[in-house]
């Protein structure tokens, strides 16, 4: 039996400080049997030289392709792009992360040992601005899909594969979702499909306080809820109930230090009350994992206060307390 054909896709808008990084680890990746798309919203940076310089280049060989104009949004892109790429495997990094050395080889490898798998996923690193390491993803775990729908969404995207087969059985990307549109795409996906762990880093994240994760706030919550709600689930999963405890407690800190006490003593209340509503978002506050993943979102957000601003930023979710 043949390697099966990988096709990746990259949604593109603006990022041309960090976009030539994710074309070159997806071209010097080992496996022969590689479709690479880049489907950009219509850049208006150096983005469009640097996917010239690549067409034209020796690396990318026949594996490299790239379209550009107005399209209607990061899902919308990325759907277009698998539409064009007939690969069997299904992948898309966004334009700012990367992909680990022999990622790809080892999951067309995963997938071929283990036919009964849909989708595999496996450990992702988060990166700064500049490329250096800042710390492992620690949201990822082993499936659970009851977990996934009612604790946190542990899978980190760029690290994500899956069949072309289950795609289009799901109806591909929710293109109406801004900030979840892989979240949904997983819970979906969970309610038909085989989900598979792979214990070892196939990508690397890379964190910037601009990007939608960073920026989306409590707008980002209620579509987390909205989508989560789809599925069964009674309201916001357990931690990312205790994102909206950080948010209001930053608000009451905030108005404490204005002298609105009153106000901030409303928000704590709505802290208080975010919490005591779940009690697995109580049961999670005694796992050492929580601790490790709010940990992770502080060093995240001291290394991403000294980055410089970054334009058009096209990234999924994840969660980070």
């Amino acid at each position: 039996m043949s390697d099966p054909t990988v096709s990746i896709i990259t949604p593109s808008f603006n990022h041309g400080p960090y976009i030539e990084a994710t074309i070159r680890s997806v071209l010097e990746q080992d496996y022969p049997r590689l479709q690479y798309m880049v489907v950009d919203g219509g850049s208006t940076d150096q983005t469009l030289q640097i996917l010239k310089k690549y067409e034209s280049s020796q690396a990318a060989d026949e594996r490299f392709r790239w379209i550009s104009g107005p399209d209607h949004g990061q899902a919308d892109a990325i759907n277009k792009g698998f539409s064009l790429n007939p690969g069997e495997i299904l992948g898309w990094l966004n334009s700012d992360d990367t992909y680990a050395p022999g990622a790809i080889s080892a999951v067309a490898r995963f997938f071929a040992e283990h036919p009964e798998a849909d989708l595999v996923y496996g450990d992702a690193d988060f990166i700064d601005a500049s490329g250096s390491l800042i710390a492992r993803c620690a949201h990822v775990e082993p499936f659970d899909r009851r977990r996934l729908l009612h604790y946190s969404d542990f899978l980190a995207q760029p690290a994500v594969f899956f069949r072309r087969k289950l795609f289009e059985a799901v109806g591909g990307l929710d293109t109406s979702l801004n900030w979840t549109m892989d979240y949904d795409l997983w819970l979906k996906a969970a309610a038909c499909a085989t989900f598979a762990y792979l214990p070892r880093v196939l990508a690397n994240y890379r964190w910037l306080e601009s990007s939608k994760t960073g920026t989306g706030g409590a707008d980002r919550l209620r579509e987390v809820e909205t989508v989560v709600k789809r599925y069964g689930a009674g309201g916001l999963p357990a931690y990312f109930r205790l994102e909206t405890v950080r948010l209001h407690l930053l608000e009451a800190w905030a108005d404490a230090r204005r002298g609105r006490l009153l106000h901030a003593g409303s928000q704590a209340a709505s802290a208080a009350v975010a919490v005591l509503a779940s009690p697995r978002a109580i049961r999670s506050l005694f796992h050492a994992r929580t601790w490790k993943i709010i940990w992770t979102g502080q060093v995240l957000r001291s290394r991403a206060n000294n980055a410089p601003p970054a334009a058009g930023e096209r990234k999924g979710h994840g969660f980070v307390s």
